[in-house]
């Protein structure tokens, strides 16, 4: 048995190391496919020239000719045994798997990690209710079947480089997942700007698509209202976790209606702080039967958040900005909000560099896409630099 291996290099890295981790694999190699651009004899290049990791895959995936694919990326090395360790799994399963997936070491410019994952072969639809499948399943070193792939539409370019856990998401219930529990391949890992608003717009999708009950099958549905407060404020969390905390505030304002706690009053309230929405903030804790305990202490907290800011925009006013930069570790320990992201943006802004601007204004918007001033910095930046469609794509997923 043989696969095709398919190597997504958007940005036309290195392939020497990952190239190199195939060589003891070779026997179980059809072809080798690489999305970008690639000197080397023997390999099919595909010069895909997008900035979507779905446009480089479906090229792939139209290019393959072997029934199982393999997905790499430059920063991924296949162990000695990888392949065969896939084949032996396919070949000791009767029933067709559609995809393997390995464990992974990863490695950093500090320190490496193991990552065992679980094996969900035969009870798939339990990833449903992590809404985080990145944590519980590989996106590299994946073998996929080919056919499964193209029967279900292959990969959504709405999701960018989220591609790959949207179609097992939207798929769940018709696909089988198998651990090859014995195989580990090497991830580096690099600093790099990561957008997750492709993340939080496929979770508001996965809660469109499949019922409160599927994805939370372990909360106790008799009683309804306080098994959808607990749903609401999970997916808020989650949301929260890639800073959509727009939508957060949503999920847990509809918590609060179904079910009234203080916890998820809690969240709501740092939803609205972190959007830099502090008079909001402050009604919603004097309107929604706080404990006094609660209304002092997170008083006091939007308070002194809310002053900080007003002084760091004084500071950037008075042209200080160079004191601000200096202090901008200490000042996200205390408060990580989008108006700090945004002040950043004006920041590197005066100093000409407008590619960390829009970086910093993206990252506010991703916090805040209504905040009228943030979208209008980030506007007038996309357009020096030609990224205006990028922002209206943002907005779109943020806010629709």
């Amino acid at each position: 048995m043989t696969f095709d291996v398919c190597i997504i290099n958007q940005n036309n890295e290195n392939l020497e190391k990952t190239l190199q981790s195939l060589d003891a694999n070779k026997e179980y190699i059809s072809q080798i496919i690489v999305s970008g651009k690639s000197e080397d004899k023997g390999i099919q290049s595909l010069n895909i020239d997008s900035k979507n990791e779905a446009d480089h895959r479906n090229a792939c995936l139209e290019a393959a000719k072997s029934e199982y694919i393999l997905w790499l990326s430059p920063d991924i090395e296949l162990e000695d045994e990888t392949l065969e360790e896939y084949a032996d799994i396919l070949d000791e399963i009767e029933s067709d798997v559609d995809i393997i997936y390995p464990n992974e070491v990863f490695f950093d410019e500090e320190d490496e990690k193991i990552r065992n994952y679980e094996d969900w072969y035969g009870k798939e639809e339990l990833l449903l209710q992590s809404l985080s499948l990145e944590n519980h399943l590989p996106n590299w070193a994946v073998l996929t079947k080919k056919s499964t792939l193209e029967k279900f539409g292959g990969f959504e370019s709405q999701y960018n480089d989220y591609t790959f856990y949207a179609f097992i998401y939207k798929n769940l219930k018709n696909l089988s997942l198998k651990l090859s529990d014995l195989s580990f391949i090497n991830h580096y890992i690099h600093e790099s700007f990561i957008d997750t608003s492709y993340r939080s717009k496929l979770v508001r999708d996965i809660v469109e698509k499949y019922t409160l009950q599927e994805i939370f099958p372990k909360l106790n549905w008799e009683n309804e209202n306080l098994a959808l407060a607990t749903a609401y404020t999970l997916i808020g969390d989650v949301l929260a976790k890639y800073y959509n905390y727009f939508n957060a505030s949503s999920f847990y304002r509809n918590a609060m209606l179904s079910f009234h706690n203080q916890e998820t009053l809690r969240k709501l309230i740092d939803a609205y702080l972190q959007m830099g929405l502090f008079d909001e903030a402050k009604q919603l804790l004097t309107t929604q039967d706080a404990t006094q305990e609660m209304q002092e202490e997170l008083l006091q907290k939007i308070e002194q958040t809310q002053k900080l800011v007003q002084n760091i925009e004084k500071s950037v006013e008075e042209g200080k900005s160079g004191e601000i930069l200096a202090m901008a570790n200490d000042i996200m320990s205390y408060y990580e909000g989008a108006p700090i992201y945004n002040v950043l943006g004006v920041i590197y802004t005066l100093k000409g560099d407008l590619e960390n601007a829009y970086k910093f204004f993206y990252k506010a918007a991703t916090m805040n896409p209504i905040d009228k001033d943030i979208l209008a910095n980030l506007a007038e930046i996309a357009k020096k630099i030609h990224r205006e469609n990028d922002v209206i794509a943002l907005y779109e997923r943020m806010t629709k």
